[in-house]
């Protein structure tokens, strides 16, 4: 009687802190079941619109849950999980919306589409206030097993089964090692514990006969990483995986995981590793700014939209790793929580714009960008802020989310990484800057005025004023971020 009394006693203690995970894994599943038994296969569009209020439902929910450690201190709820959470969240909501142009267009409308979203943004709240390398693991997974399977999404297409399967080998491959250098963690403590806080202690004391297994240890949880946030020279699958998934996949790939896996990057080695900076510091570094230089050069030879974003979606996050080099110092993961906010309205708005344009038969290549200034003004003028902010022109938000990241890696020292990343970003302009070029001095394929999509026209629209609003509080958006987290 004792035991059920303190068991009820701990779920009542610790379950409010997962109610938005709970809401979304209870929807996902009746959405498959038996709520797939009862809609025909034509109307099932309409779990759109319910996974939309199931993932706002989860956003009011996240904004409620207390800060606390739980699950025998395994998941832990503060400032920088609800900051991430929203990001995830958002994410997830942006994608449903991009996603109904392209489904409607093959016919490929489905409930498992839905769900397989609900369940990786779980994984994703569940990644962010991991506090545990095992908790961190099994969130991880839940997060990568949903997207490879989404990758895949349109069976008819070649390249989309071929790049699940790359994408799922090579995760299952980072996986594995990411599970041994935890083991080695473990066994480097005596077998004690895997908690990040506890590991931290201990790992500060471990023997000098320890030293090679604490380091090894280290560096393959550091692989294991970089895989899932794309990072050179792990990023091998990012392209093709980018190329061959539809776009609104594409988007949220660039987006959601990107965010949760940064977040949890910055916890591990902010936190669990924070005592073991000197072991890891060399070996991240090299990887910020092996991305920035490999990321923005191999986009200049892009010649389709979406293999270009993939590329530069690697130089961004050897940005963003500036912010994980510093994260154990006030305003670091507020830095790269910014970067990624950012980043996510403007991914939003150019992928949307890619979307609207593949339902035309066009937005492949780059050239299917000329003249659009002229056959559709508006939407080249949101495309141009947005390539404008991507880049980190002055004094776009762009600028502001990048000029706080390179400030505090100066301030921690990362002087050569700086200089390296002010380079590769005036690399970066001038790749950005041909679509631009296209859109306004070359000629139109063809006159025809295309009319864009409600939900396409809101995405961009909305993704282009935030690019503008935020331009014009970017002296402020640091401390902003700061009351947030």
């Amino acid at each position: 009687m004792s035991f059920a009394a303190g068991l009820w006693g701990t779920l009542a203690r610790d379950l409010p802190l997962i109610y938005p995970q709970l809401l979304i894994l209870v929807a996902a599943t009746v959405m498959l079941w038996p709520g797939d038994m009862f809609v025909p296969k034509g109307g099932k569009g309409q779990w759109a619109a319910l996974t939309v209020i199931v993932l706002l439902a989860a956003a009011f929910l996240v904004s409620r849950t207390p800060n606390a450690q739980g699950f025998s201190r395994m998941f832990q709820v503060d400032g920088i999980t609800r900051g991430f959470q929203y990001l995830c969240l958002a994410a997830g909501v942006i994608t449903v919306l991009l996603s109904q142009l392209q489904l409607d267009l093959h016919k490929d409308q489905s409930v498992e589409y839905y769900a397989l979203i609900l369940y990786s943004v779980t994984g994703m709240l569940f990644l962010v206030g991991a506090t545990d390398l095992v908790s961190l693991y099994f969130s991880l997974e839940l997060m990568a097993l949903c997207i490879y399977i989404l990758v895949a999404y349109f069976r008819t297409q070649e390249r989309s089964i071929e790049a699940g399967v790359k994408y799922f080998l090579l995760g299952a491959f980072s996986s594995g090692i990411l599970l041994f250098g935890i083991s080695l963690l473990f066994a480097a403590t005596g077998g004690v514990t895997t908690n990040l806080a506890d590991l931290s202690e201990k790992l500060a004391i471990v023997p000098m006969s320890s030293n090679l297994l604490v380091f090894l240890g280290i560096l393959m949880v550091l692989v294991g990483f970089c895989f899932k946030v794309a990072a050179v020279p792990f990023h091998m699958w990012s392209p093709d995986a980018y190329d061959g998934a539809p776009t609104a996949i594409t988007a949220f790939m660039s987006m959601a995981p990107k965010a949760a896996s940064l977040a949890a990057f910055a916890r591990v080695f902010g936190s669990g590793f924070g005592s073991l900076h000197s072991e890891w510091m060399a070996p991240l570094a090299f990887v910020a700014g092996a991305s920035m230089v490999l990321g923005n050069i191999a986009a200049l030879r892009q010649q389709t939209m979406k293999r270009l974003l993939a590329y530069s979606s690697i130089a961004h996050v050897g940005y963003m790793l500036l912010g994980v080099l510093s994260s154990n110092v006030p305003g670091g993961v507020q830095a790269i929580w910014l970067y990624m906010l950012t980043y996510l309205f403007m991914q939003s708005g150019a992928f949307g714009i890619v979307i609207y344009l593949q339902g035309k038969g066009e937005g492949e290549r780059i050239e299917d960008f000329r003249g659009l200034s002229r056959t559709r003004p508006v939407l080249a003028f949101a495309m141009m802020v947005i390539l404008l902010s991507l880049a980190g022109i002055p004094p776009l938000v762009g600028f502001f989310s990048k000029f706080y990241l390179f400030k505090l890696a100066i301030e921690q020292g990362h002087v050569t990484l700086t200089v390296i990343a002010l380079l590769t970003s005036a690399v970066a302009a001038y790749y950005y800057l041909a679509v631009v070029a296209a859109m306004y001095f070359k000629e139109p394929a063809d006159a025809e005025v295309r009319p864009v999509g409600g939900i396409t026209r809101l995405v961009v629209g909305l993704s282009c004023a935030l690019v503008l609003v935020g331009t014009l509080f970017g002296a402020y958006l640091l401390d902003w971020a700061g009351t947030i987290l």
